[in-house]
């Protein structure tokens, strides 16, 4: 018996389903059924009912469950006294600011600080580049090209939307669609961004290809340049509330451009015991906010 199955049996258990739990488990479903069958087999007995419409455990599973809860705890204790200078490496996108994530490296810090969060703030190009030096990543889903690689735990999500100078032809609008900025000169961030090549594509979707004026790497510049009329652009609304000045307004799309942005991990990657505990303790902060 290994500690692992422990785990993932507690999972299972806790999800109530073996697809929900594989997930989490960063496994398949097939590869989770047969972790508990190999447990009921050194058991010798069955822990889960199969033959029921509803997740179910027999007594003995029930038992096993009190008992795997307690050693996953010692077994916990025993790693935060006997190992030291544990630590997790994240690349994450060069916007996060607006979604406040360093309100969450802030309490997980509080809550396990034996464990070090090394974040690295690139272009989500040079964060792929070097995907194998991290233990997850923070990017929008849209900039993984081979998604069957990765896992994806979403975080926040968010349509685009349009900024234009408040004495723009279609600043009053509550809603237009992306197209009827076709013809307009765009100001953009930076190639190899990320953002660049998402509202690049946004564009060809809506019908244009976009007339890229300016270039520019923060998001604060390019509202400036907008408040002075030299051109417009697309952005997501956490992204411009952050970063918005006077003499400009947002619209929102009517086209249906979602972008989210995800923890991302490696399938093949065996989840140690502090990146298990920081994918858990990022799981309950979504689920509270």
């Amino acid at each position: 018996m290994e500690i692992q199955q422990l785990y993932y049996y507690m999972e299972l258990c806790k999800q109530k389903n073996f697809t929900e739990a594989g997930y989490a488990c960063n496994m398949t479903q097939g590869a989770l059924s047969k972790q508990i069958r190999k447990l009921e087999n050194e058991l010798g007995t069955t822990l889960i009912r199969r033959n029921t419409r509803h997740f179910e455990l027999s007594r003995e599973g029930e038992i096993f469950l009190e008992y795997a809860r307690k050693m996953t705890e010692v077994y916990e204790d025993m790693l935060q006294k006997v190992q030291k200078n544990r630590e997790i490496r994240i690349g994450c996108m060069p916007v996060l600011a607006p979604y406040h994530f360093a309100a969450v490296v802030a309490d997980f810090h509080e809550k396990y600080p034996d464990i070090t969060l090394v974040l690295e703030e690139k272009k989500a190009r040079d964060i792929m580049n070097h995907a194998e030096s991290y233990d997850f990543m923070i990017l929008r889903e849209s900039t993984i090209k081979d998604g069957k690689k990765y896992r994806f735990y979403p975080l926040y999500d968010e349509r685009l939307c349009a900024v234009v100078y408040d004495k723009h032809p279609l600043a009053n609008r509550k809603r237009i669609h992306l197209k009827e900025l076709a013809g307009e000169p765009f100001i953009f961030p930076v190639q190899g961004s990320g953002s660049y090549e998402m509202f690049y594509k946004s564009c060809e979707k809506a019908g244009f290809t976009p007339k890229i004026a300016f270039e520019f790497p923060q998001a604060n510049t390019i509202m400036s340049f907008i408040s002075e009329q030299v051109g417009v652009t697309i952005t997501f609304p956490k992204v411009y509330e952050e970063a918005k000045c006077t003499g400009i307004c947002m619209i929102p799309l009517q086209d249906e451009f979602h972008y989210p942005i995800s923890i991302i991990y490696r399938k093949n990657q065996s989840l140690d015991y502090a990146q298990r505990v920081f994918l858990e303790f990022i799981r309950k902060y979504v689920q509270c906010s």
